[in-house]
């Protein structure tokens, strides 16, 4: 099955444990923000299953802002990642700085909205 590709690249907003279904063993549940989209989205990392490695940086930078792209959808009706997809850490900075950047990447957004919406005026 191909999973589609994420067309934009997320955030972490939080990562926590929890148990896998079955209550077997502890798992990482990561949720992401998309950066354009502001949609949410989230996966679950098995720190028993192969994909473990590349998500390490991720999870060890839980206190920072992450930002990752080149992300599958597993599952595109319920938000989910695919945890195998070949994921690209594009930065790790402080929380702040990363609110700072997506404030102003937001606010550039809204602006350039507002400058189109006079061609969509009733005349």
């Amino acid at each position: 099955m191909k999973y589609p590709k994420l067309e934009e690249p997320v955030f972490v907003t939080g990562i926590h444990t929890t148990t896998t279904r079955n209550g077997g063993h502890e798992i990482w549940e990561i949720n992401f923000l998309g950066i354009k989209s502001q949609q949410p989205y989230k996966t679950w990392i098995d720190p028993h299953m192969a994909n473990y490695p590349q998500w390490q940086p991720v999870i060890a930078a839980k206190d920072q802002g992450v930002v990752i792209s080149n992300l599958k959808l597993k599952n595109p009706d319920k938000n989910l990642i695919n945890a195998d997809s070949n994921l690209k850490l594009e930065m790790i900075v402080t929380k702040e700085m990363l609110a700072e950047e997506l404030a102003d990447y937001w606010q550039k957004q809204a602006t350039l909205e507002d400058q189109y919406q006079k061609f969509y005026r009733e005349l």
